[in-house]
C-alpha cells in the first residue's frame, strides 16, 4: 500500500473522528454561548449529544463518496487530502456560528483550515490513524454521558418539582390555555370570514363565550405569550428579541404550582416559545423540541446549513430543487395533542394547569393536503414550495393561510373529542386565544412584528367553564386586552387574582361594574428589519378606545383610524387638522395607561374589530 493511500477502514475513522471533533466543539461554543453570554441558542436541551451525532450522520454522506472514490482512484484519495476535506467540512460548520461573516471569507478561511489540517497529517498518517482510532471512542463514551445526563437529570428536576407540590384545595378546577399561534380573528369563520376555517372552535364556542374584540398586547410570540403568563403589557417586560423572560415578575404558572397544581407546558414555536425564552419557569413539566433525525441533523451547524430554510446559505436553493419549505423537527398540532394527551394519563388526581401553544398557522403556511384542495391552494409551485421569505402573493397567502387554520381546527377538534370523551372538561377551565395575528399583504406587509395594524392585534378568545360561565354561544363586545387572562384565570379557580396585574374578566358576565385594562400594544424595535416595515423606525406603542385605534410609530410620526368606519384601516386621520382633538385625547389616553392611573370604563373600550378578511 503507498504510504498515506486511505482504505476504507481509514475514511470512516476519519469521518468520525473529524464529526466528532467538530461536535464537541460546537457543544463548547454553545455551552458558553448559552451560559456564560446568556444568549438563547436555538436548540433543544439534548444538543450535548445531538450536535454531534447530526455532524456525525452529515460526514457520513461524503465518507461514502470518498470510499466509492478510493476504489476508482486509489493513490489520488489519501489519509492527508480525506482528512482536508473533512477538516474544511469542520471549519465551514464552526464558522457558519458567526453569521456576520460574509459567505465568501466563511469558504476561505475554511480552505485555509482544511490545507494547514492536510499538511500536518501528510507529515504522520501512521500516527494519525492510531490518535484518531483511540481517541473517537473516547469522545463518543463522553457524548454517551452527556446524553444519559442531560436525560436523567430532566427526568429527576421534574420527579423532585412533583414531590415537593403543596396539597391542592379540594375539587380545584383544571385550567387549559390554548395559544394558536399567529392566528388572526378576521380570518376565522367563528368571526364572520367568509370561508368555513373554524367549525370545530365554533362548536367549543356554543358552550362558552365568546369576545368578539380581544386586542394582543404585542403583534409577536415572546412578548404576547409573556403578557398572558404575567399580567404586564410588552413594554412593561424584558422579553426582547435577545432576551428571555426575566424572574423579576411572577408567572401564573408560578402561582398555580403553589397552589398545588401540576402545571405542563407543550410549547410547538422554539423559535420564541422554548425552555431558553423563559416561559417555562414555574411549570413542572414543559415540552418544546422533538426528538427526531431533522431535529438532530438540525443540531449540527452544518445539518442547519444544508438542510434548514432559515439558514440562509445554499438551503433555499435546495429547498426550491426539492420544492418543500417546511423547517427541520417542526411541531405539528398532532404532536402537541399525542403529547398533552400522553402527560394527562399519567397526571394523576392532581388539578393541572396546561398551556397548549399551536403553530400550524405559522409561516411557511404547509397544511395537509385535503385543506389545501379545500381552501383552493394546490397547484404544484404554491403547494409546498411557499416559503416564509420568497416573493408573495397575497391571494394564494389568504387561501393558504385559511387552509393552515382549518387543518389547526381539525386538530383542536380531535382534541376536545378525546377529552370529552375522557370526561376531562366537567371541572376545566379553557381558554382559546392566538398570541398575534398575520398580515397578508395590508398595508404591503406580510407576516408579523412589523408594525401595530388590526390584523396583528385582533385575535380570537374564546371560554367555557361549566357552571361557572355563561354557555350559549355568549358574545362579548367590549374590547378586552390578552393582559387580563392571568387574574381572570386565577379569579375563576378561586385565587387572588391581585396577585398578577390586571383586572379579571369575570366582572363582564357576574354584573361587578369594573373599569377594563386598556387596549394597550407596543413593540421594540428588531433585529436587521427591513427598512419598508414600520418596526424599521424604532419601538412602536399603540392603545384602541372608542373604536379609534392610535399609533406612535419610532420616528415620532402618528397614526390615527376609525375602526368603525375603516375597519381595513385604510384612511389615516392624523394629518387632518380637524382630527387634532382626538390625537389628543389619544396621547392622553396612552400616558395615563403607561403610567396606571387611568382605564377605560366598562363597555367603553367596545369596537367593531371583527370583521371578514379582504377576499
Amino acid at each position: 500500500m503507498i504510504e498515506g493511500q486511505a482504505r476504507a477502514r481509514d475514511i470512516w475513522i476519519c469521518a468520525v473522528w473529524f464529526a466528532l471533533i467538530a461536535g464537541l466543539a460546537e457543544v463548547a461554543l454553545l455551552t458558553l454561548r448559552q451560559l456564560a453570554l446568556g444568549h438563547a441558542i436555538g436548540l433543544s436541551r439534548h444538543y450535548l449529544w445531538m450536535t454531534p451525532l447530526g455532524g456525525l450522520i452529515i460526514y457520513a454522506i461524503p465518507a461514502a463518496v470518498l470510499v466509492l472514490a478510493a476504489r476508482r482512484w486509489p493513490a489520488f484519495v489519501t489519509i492527508p487530502r480525506v482528512s482536508g476535506v473533512f477538516a474544511f467540512l469542520g471549519g465551514l460548520g464552526a464558522l457558519h456560528m458567526y453569521p456576520r461573516l460574509h459567505s465568501a471569507a466563511r469558504l476561505f478561511l475554511a480552505a485555509g483550515v482544511a490545507v494547514q489540517v492536510a499538511r500536518m497529517i501528510a507529515a504522520r498518517p501512521i500516527q494519525f490513524r492510531r490518535l484518531a482510532t483511540a481517541s473517537s471512542v473516547a469522545m463518543a463514551a463522553l457524548i454517551a454521558v452527556m446524553g444519559i445526563a442531560v436525560g436523567a437529570s430532566g427526568w429527576w428536576r421534574e420527579r423532585q418539582a412533583v414531590a415537593a407540590l403543596a396539597a391542592p384545595t379540594p375539587n380545584a378546577p383544571n385550567v387549559l390555555l390554548i395559544i394558536l399561534d399567529t392566528v388572526r380573528a378576521a380570518s376565522m369563520s367563528l368571526y364572520g370570514h367568509q370561508r368555513p376555517t373554524t367549525p370545530n372552535l365554533e362548536r367549543i364556542a356554543k358552550n362558552g363565550i365568546v369576545f368578539d374584540n380581544a386586542v394582543s398586547t404585542a403583534p409577536w410570540t415572546l412578548s404576547s405569550h409573556a403578557s398572558m403568563f404575567t399580567g404586564k403589557f410588552a413594554h412593561e417586560l424584558s422579553a426582547n428579541w435577545r432576551v428571555p423572560l426575566d424572574d423579576s415578575t411572577r408567572t401564573l404558572s408560578e402561582i398555580l404550582t403553589e397552589r398545588g397544581y401540576l402545571t405542563a407546558g407543550f410549547a410547538a414555536n422554539t423559535f420564541y416559545a422554548s425552555y431558553e425564552h423563559g416561559l417555562d419557569r414555574g411549570f413542572t413539566h414543559y415540552e418544546d423540541y422533538r426528538i427526531t433525525l431533522g431535529q438532530v441533523l438540525n443540531s449540527s451547524s452544518l445539518g442547519f446549513l444544508i438542510f434548514d430554510g432559515r439558514a440562509g446559505f445554499g438551503s433555499n436553493i435546495l429547498r426550491r430543487m426539492l420544492g418543500n419549505y417546511q423547517y427541520l423537527g417542526r411541531k405539528k398540532a398532532p404532536h402537541v395533542n399525542a403529547n398533552f394527551l400522553d402527560w394527562l394519563s399519567g397526571k394523576g388526581n392532581r388539578p393541572y394547569f396546561a398551556f397548549l401553544n399551536y403553530m400550524d398557522a405559522h409561516c411557511p403556511y404547509i397544511p395537509d393536503e385535503e385543506f389545501r384542495i379545500a381552501f383552493g391552494a394546490t397547484t404544484p409551485r404554491e403547494g409546498l414550495s411557499r416559503g416564509c421569505s420568497v416573493e408573495r402573493d397575497s391571494s394564494y397567502d389568504l387561501r393558504i393561510y385559511d387552509a393552515s387554520i382549518a387543518y389547526l381546527d381539525h386538530h383542536v377538534g380531535l382534541l376536545f373529542e378525546e377529552l370529552e370523551r375522557r370526561g376531562e372538561l366537567r371541572n376545566t377551565l379553557v381558554i382559546i386565544t392566538s398570541d398575534h395575528g398575520e398580515l397578508l399583504g395590508e398595508h404591503g406587509l406580510f407576516e408579523h412584528a412589523n408594525s401595530l395594524y388590526m390584523p396583528l392585534l385582533h385575535v380570537p378568545l374564546v371560554m367555557s367553564f361549566p357552571g361557572r360561565l355563561p354557555a350559549g354561544g355568549r358574545r362579548i363586545a367590549e374590547g378586552v386586552t390578552l393582559r387580563s387572562l392571568p387574574s381572570t384565570v386565577l379569579d375563576l379557580v378561586g385565587a387572588q387574582p391581585s396577585q398578577l396585574p390586571g383586572t379579571s374578566l369575570a366582572n363582564l358576565w357576574n354584573g361587578t361594574p369594573t373599569a377594563l385594562d386598556p387596549l394597550v400594544s407596543g413593540i421594540r424595535k428588531g433585529i436587521n428589519e427591513p427598512q419598508h416595515h414600520p418596526i424599521a423606525k424604532g419601538d412602536m406603542i399603540s392603545i384602541v378606545t372608542e373604536a379609534m385605534h392610535y399609533i406612535r410609530n419610532g420616528d415620532g410620526r402618528e397614526e390615527l383610524y376609525d375602526l368603525r368606519a375603516d375597519p381595513y384601516e385604510l384612511s389615516d386621520l392624523a394629518p387632518r387638522g380637524e382630527n387634532a382633538a382626538a390625537l389628543e385625547r389619544a396621547r392622553n389616553f396612552l400616558k395615563a395607561s403607561a403610567s396606571g392611573s387611568d382605564r377605560p370604563a366598562a363597555g367603553a373600550g367596545a369596537h367593531p374589530l371583527a370583521v371578514s378578511a379582504t377576499p
